[in-house]
Order: C-alpha cells, then structure tokens, then sequence
C-alpha cells in the first residue's frame, strides 16, 4: 500500500513539474521577421501613441475627401490593401487605413486588452486624433466584427459599412482560455508552441489556404504578409488574442445598425461559408449583397478591379442618398 501512494505522490509531482517548470526549460525558437518598421512604412505612414501603444496609420487622398476607414482581417495589416487604396483615393476619398493593436507595424504585448471592442476603441482615437469626424468603414474578415462594434459604440461617426468575407462571432464562447492563458506557466507553453511550430513554410501553408486564386501568391506578397506579421512579440500577442475571445461575441441586436451596408463574400471561400455569413447579415437592416466570382476569402488581393467597382458603386448610391 505505502509503495502504491509514493507512485501517486511520484506521478503529480511529476504533473507538476510538467505543467510549472518544464515549459522554462523548452527555448523559444527565434521566428520573427528581421526587417526594420522602417522599410515596411508607408512614406504616408505614421505611428500614433494611442493609450500607450504605437498604432500605425497610413493617410491617403485629398484632406478634404469624404474618409473611408480600411479595417484587416486577421493576420492582416494595412498591406492587405494596396490594390484599393490608390483606386479609392483617384476617386477623390480620403483613405485611413490602420494596424490594429498587434497586427501589422503597431504596437504587441500580452497585458492588454485584444478584445474587439477594446480594437473598436483604438479605432475611434485614431479618428479622433487625425480629425476625421465621420467615415465610411470597410472591413475584412475580422474586422468586420470591430467594425459592428465601432458602429454600434460610435454610431454617430458611422456614414456607411462594407465587409468584406466578414467572419464575426455571435454567441460568446467559454472563457476557459482565459483562465488557462492567464496561469504563467501555460503562457509560457503557448509561447513554446508557436514559436517552435509557425515557421515561414508553415505560415505560407496556412496563408494560402485563404486564396482560391493562388497564383497571386507571389514571394513579395508572402514576405509582405510575413515581416508586419511576425514582428517582437506576435506570439504574445497572439495568445493575447486567444485569451479574449470570448469577449468578441456580438452581445447587441445588428438590427440596431440602421446604416447602408454592404455585405461581399469571394464565392469559393472556404473560410467564411454562405451559410455562415447568410445566419448574421440578414439580422442588418437592408443590407445589400454582391459575390464576387473566382474569389476566396480575400477578393480585395483576387478581384480587386471588381471589388473596387463594386465599392465605388455603392458608396456613391449612399452619397446621393443623403
């Protein structure tokens, strides 16, 4: 009997020492891009020092241009952009395009808020603080979940929503990650994990499976992707992210978002389904819809010449119409 407890007391001190101390004695791997926030800057890009972060914002277009706000995806950055910033800004917009926290060239950490509504937030001081008092939103993705939540938190500064293959969360998830991540040593293995799991040929695998369109997948487009999106700090950030999931869910009626909207999805997306998309956007007053053919989950880099007319086509519907 005395012999069967020691090998119980052996076995959790062993458990212990699994979760508490072995994930120190693992090294990061040392996976993070080596070029400068410099080179990857816009000669129109800045960083704002919002609520203690760098937050990097590109300005585009004439000053006195209505102002269209670009929100990324996940993984995304404002590089996602760069086949519709210059047709929107020929077209005399003013076009803001931003990093959000832990994205792109803005500012990583693991102690602060990832939440969407925290990123929602940082979106309105970003406006605030370069003078635009009104914008029409375009998002991807992710991001279209910050921007129901800028428009549901700042309606007033709302004159128009597109998204784009918009993936968005509306029952609250469990907040077990949360628990697990905040326990150091946990954190720790997370770390551990990413770091020795994400190399550059696994974050091309997984960032190809977006395209359906995969011969734009240039070696410039994956190093464009892969230096602003592992920088110091992503896995950090990362798990950050994961930690507040549960925090995303749509917790307000999306019928209480009475502006025009536009709803795209790329149609041989494989991330974002009809049915996925069809089970929120119909909860959106009105809301138009276009797909976009031979498109994945980004026709904004696939399609763009067609996304951009269909943008420019709805946006000057809704100016007209006020």
């Amino acid at each position: 009997m005395k012999r069967k407890y020691k090998i119980i007391i052996v076995f959790f001190l062993a458990i212990i020492f699994i979760l508490t101390a072995l994930p120190y004695l693992i090294p990061l791997s040392d996976v993070e891009s080596e070029a400068s926030i410099q080179s990857l800057m816009s000669p129109s890009g800045k960083l704002l020092n919002i609520e203690s972060y760098n937050i990097y914002v590109e300005e585009h277009g004439p000053a006195t241009g209505e102002a269209i706000v670009l929100i990324h995806g996940f993984g995304g950055s404002t590089f996602s952009w760069r086949n519709n910033i210059p047709f929107l800004v020929e077209n005399g917009y003013r076009v803001i395009a931003l990093d959000l926290k832990g994205f792109g060239l803005s500012s990583r950490d693991f102690q602060s808020d990832y939440s969407h509504k925290a990123q929602a937030a940082i979106v309105n001081k970003v406006l605030q603080q370069i003078g635009a008092e009104q914008a029409y939103l375009i998002s991807h993705s992710m991001g279209s979940s910050v921007m129901f939540h800028f428009a549901h938190l700042y309606p007033e500064k709302v004159l128009g929503m597109i998204s784009v293959d918009g993936s968005i969360i509306i029952k609250k998830s469990s907040d077990f990650p949360n628990v697990l991540l905040n326990f150091p040593p946990f954190q720790r293995s997370g770390r551990v994990i990413l770091t020795n799991y994400l190399s550059k040929d696994k974050f091309r695998s997984i960032f190809e499976s977006t395209y359906f369109n995969k011969d734009i997948l240039s070696k410039d487009v994956i190093d464009g992707y892969y230096d602003r999106a592992i920088r110091v700090g992503w896995e950090q950030s990362l798990l950050a992210m994961v930690r507040d999931m549960p925090q995303n869910a749509i917790d307000f009626p999306l019928n209480t978002l009475m502006f025009p909207a536009l709803i795209i999805r790329g149609d041989n997306d494989t991330w974002v389904s009809q049915k996925d998309l069809d089970s929120w956007r119909n909860e959106i007053p009105d809301a138009e819809f276009s797909l976009i053919a031979s498109a994945g989950h980004v026709p904004m880099e696939e399609q763009p010449a067609v996304l951009n007319e269909i943008v420019l086509d709805f946006l000057r519907s809704i100016g007209n119409f006020r």
